[in-house]
C-alpha cells in the first residue's frame, strides 16, 4: 500500500513553469534614448566586436532618434582622437549593414553625415588607419551598402583631404 505524498513534497514534484526571458525594453541597456547616454556609450566603446554590436542595436533600438543619433555620431567622430574614429565608423558600418532588413533610413541619415566625417577623418588618420578607410569603401560598394554616387564622392573628398592635410600616404582611389 502506498503512502500518499505530503504537501511539501507534492509542491517539489510540480512542474515549474520556464521562468520568462527579460524584454529587451525592460533592460537598461534598452533605457531612452538621450544625446548624454548616448555620448557615454560612444565613449565607453571598444575595440571588440561585441562592443561595437552592442551599440549598434542599442541604436537601432531607438529608430525614432535616427536623426539625432546619426548627427551626433558625426560630431563626436569629428572631435575624436585619431585613433578612436575609425572605431566610430566600424560602428556605422555595422548600423548601416545590419538595418537594412528594415528599410533605409539609418542608411540614409548616416549617409547624410559620411561627406563630412570620411574626409577629416581620412586626413587626420595614419596610413593604416586610411588602409582599412579604403577597405570600408570597397565593401559599401560590393555589397552596396551605399550609393554609388556616394561612394564616388567619398573617394574624391578623401583624396582632396589627403592632399590638403598630408600625413599617411594612399588615396581613396586605391582599394
Amino acid at each position: 500500500r502506498s503512502v500518499p505524498a505530503s504537501p511539501a513534497r507534492r509542491r517539489d514534484c510540480r512542474r515549474r513553469a520556464p521562468t520568462a526571458l527579460p524584454s529587451p525594453r525592460a533592460s537598461p541597456e534598452m533605457a531612452g534614448f538621450s544625446a548624454s547616454s548616448f555620448k557615454s556609450k560612444l565613449e565607453k566603446l571598444s575595440e571588440s566586436q561585441q562592443s561595437i554590436q552592442t551599440l549598434s542595436h542599442w541604436v537601432q533600438y531607438h529608430k525614432k532618434s535616427i536623426k539625432e543619433s546619426a548627427a551626433i555620431w558625426a560630431k563626436e567622430v569629428l572631435r575624436g582622437k585619431p585613433e578612436r574614429r575609425l572605431l566610430y565608423v566600424y560602428l556605422a558600418n555595422d548600423i548601416m549593414q545590419n538595418s537594412r532588413r528594415k528599410g533605409n533610413t539609418f542608411i540614409e541619415e548616416f549617409g547624410k553625415q559620411l561627406p563630412t566625417v570620411m574626409p577629416d577623418t581620412f586626413a587626420a588618420c595614419p596610413e593604416h588607419t586610411r588602409e582599412k578607410l579604403l577597405r570600408l569603401l570597397s565593401i559599401w560598394e560590393e555589397r552596396r551598402v551605399v550609393p554609388s554616387n556616394l561612394i564616388a564622392e567619398l573617394r574624391a573628398s578623401m583624396n582632396a583631404a589627403a592632399a590638403r592635410g598630408g600625413g599617411g600616404g594612399g588615396t581613396a582611389a586605391e582599394g
